[in-house]
């Protein structure tokens, strides 16, 4: 009975050494960065054409509330914009897996000629004095969807 007990147990031994020993394949990454890169810049392009107030499905959470914010400085203000920037050129500058999260960043050179402003009901004008700038994106895959997680300017030689 002790053998029986003894090669039950090296076979048990044997079979879990050689289950840990059998590394599952890695499985294929859902974004590839040609399939990324492709997704972000239809994301970002439409984002760009689109209102404030109707970019909210192509913006993460943290994205959603920093809109909210510039919305509310502009009301405090008593600004009102007319005209739409365009994008002028758009180049990828990284993509990246973090987690188990699809990160592209791009840099884009946008003509804002077309912007006014006018301040609680004065002349309009130009809204910018430089009405070529540069603007430095972050888009985050959420599911099969990449959505804009920030923007920023970085700085007068961007373009």
């Amino acid at each position: 009975m002790p053998r029986i007990a003894a090669a039950i147990g090296t076979v048990v031994a044997l079979a879990a050494a050689l289950t840990a020993c059998a590394a599952e394949p890695d499985p294929d990454p859902e974004w590839t960065e040609e399939a990324a890169y492709a997704e972000a810049e239809e994301v970002f392009r439409e984002y760009w054409s689109l209102d404030r107030e109707e970019q909210n499905d192509l913006v993460t959470t943290e994205m959603l509330e920093a809109n909210e914010r510039g919305r509310k400085r502009i009301e405090e203000l008593g600004a009102e914009v007319r005209g739409d920037s365009k994008i002028e050129s758009l180049e990828f500058s990284g993509f990246r897996i973090v987690g188990t999260t699809a990160v592209v960043e791009l840099n884009a050179c946008i003509d804002g000629s077309d912007v006014e402003v006018s301040i609680d009901g004065g002349d309009w004008k130009q809204a910018r004095e430089d009405t070529s700038y540069g603007v430095a994106a972050q888009l985050e895959a959420e599911g099969d969807r990449m959505l804009v997680a920030d923007l920023s300017e970085p700085g007068a030689d961007a373009c």
